[in-house]
């Protein structure tokens, strides 16, 4: 291997492990999620009152990657209504998601893996 190889290779293996703020709070609010969600098949939850319970789960997970959407959204030049709609639906999509996961997972007791 030549010098510029061991560069190069060598920047991209640390571009590779700097942190991403919005993955780090997508993923922060999906495990908390899929927590929910696990806890939930654990205790047998009929599926009507999950849904609830997605939509009340991980508020300070879900604030937290909602706000750094919004503020990605308007760095892009979004005005704030745009950007909160946008993170909105973001949001929606996970908790969409987990319901529909558990609503297939309840009756085999199936459950997701945390998000490394």
């Amino acid at each position: 291997m030549n010098m510029l190889t061991l560069v190069v290779a060598s920047m991209l293996s640390m571009a590779a492990m700097k942190a991403d703020p919005m993955d780090d709070a997508r993923k922060a609010f999906n495990n908390c999620m899929i927590v929910a969600h696990n806890k939930a098949i654990d205790d047998k939850t009929p599926p009507n009152s999950f849904t609830k319970i997605a939509d009340e789960a991980c508020i300070p997970e879900r604030g937290a990657y909602r706000d750094i959407l919004i503020k990605s959204e308007r760095s892009y030049g979004s005005n704030q209504k745009d950007a909160e709609k946008f993170a909105n639906e973001e949001v929606q999509m996970i908790v969409d998601s987990l319901v529909t996961s558990f609503n297939e997972n309840v009756e085999n007791g199936a459950k997701l893996t945390i998000e490394k």
